[in-house]
């Protein structure tokens, strides 16, 4: 089987790629001891839920590094952003999905993506897609997920979390059909505690979501990482109260995350960084 290059294995340590769609992330200050890539997107048109296809090109253009990253995509809206890299993948792998949704609903229409959609598109659209692993989502949002690729998609619902310990992460690294793995984490899987979103929230921890993303790091090659969940920020709410404690609650969830990650990625790959 081939393996990542040495290029793609210590990509992630090399950098962040930051998505900027609303500026949210100028009032956050978590990527700032790292090699940033800061893609401008404000500009582009019709990309806040809803983008068309064509886009997502326009989009794919502008990341100027191509090594896999850990990448922070914006505010959940923009969720659809993870498949940019998903089409990239050339071998078969798995997406672990940390999500309080299932973002598998039908599209409006074969030209838009959503943040709703993007994974059940990413089943139909990618062959090399073998399995979706869901963790934190809500029991009641399992009728969203199609009949036809349940056999693809392995659930842990919110309600399961508590038996996630070691021996069941273990077990469950163990079972993914695929050496390659792709990690997307919503935020919203997060209790408010941790993160504040502008969606429903789950009641995962960052100790848990953190707990298992160590473990595919691990035992897995890693092809990227991307992090979304941001609380939507505009000139008309920036500076309220309410959005500045969301806004500093999720700089300090995405340090977590980004620190973590970041070390186990260098301990991994540090003899042939």
């Amino acid at each position: 089987m081939k393996k990542l290059t040495n290029e793609e294995m210590t990509g992630m340590e090399r950098g962040v790629t930051l998505f900027n769609f609303d500026g949210g992330y100028k009032m956050q200050s978590f990527y700032s001891k790292e090699n940033t890539e800061w893609v401008d997107l404000e500009n582009i048109p019709n990309t806040n839920l809803l983008c068309e296809k064509n886009t997502i090109e326009q989009i794919k253009k502008k990341l100027r590094k191509k090594e896999h990253r850990i990448s922070f995509l914006g505010s959940g809206n923009y969720h659809y952003a993870s498949t940019l890299f998903l089409t990239d993948i050339r071998r078969p792998f798995t997406l672990v999905l940390f999500d309080h949704h299932p973002d598998s609903l039908p599209s409006p229409n074969d030209s838009l993506i959503s943040c709703g959609s993007w994974v059940l598109e990413s089943l139909k659209k990618l062959p090399l897609l073998k399995q979706v692993i869901m963790i934190g989502i809500s029991s009641k949002t399992l009728e969203h997920i199609p009949y036809l690729y349940r056999k693809k998609i392995k659930v842990i619902t919110e309600e399961e979390l508590p038996k996630m310990n070691s021996t069941y992460m273990n077990t469950l690294v163990s079972q993914i059909p695929t050496e390659l793995v792709y990690i997307s984490i919503d935020k919203d899987v997060l209790h408010e505690r941790e993160a504040l979103t502008a969606w429903d929230h789950g009641s995962m921890s960052l100790e848990q979501v953190l707990a298992f993303t160590k473990q595919l790091i691990r035992n897995k090659e890693i092809y990227g990482l991307d992090v979304c969940g941001e609380f939507p920020v505009n000139p008309a709410n920036e500076y309220l109260k309410v959005v500045k404690a969301a806004v500093k609650k999720n700089n300090q969830a995405n340090h977590f995350i980004l620190t973590h990650a970041m070390d186990w990625m260098r301990r991994k790959y540090k003899t042939i960084a």
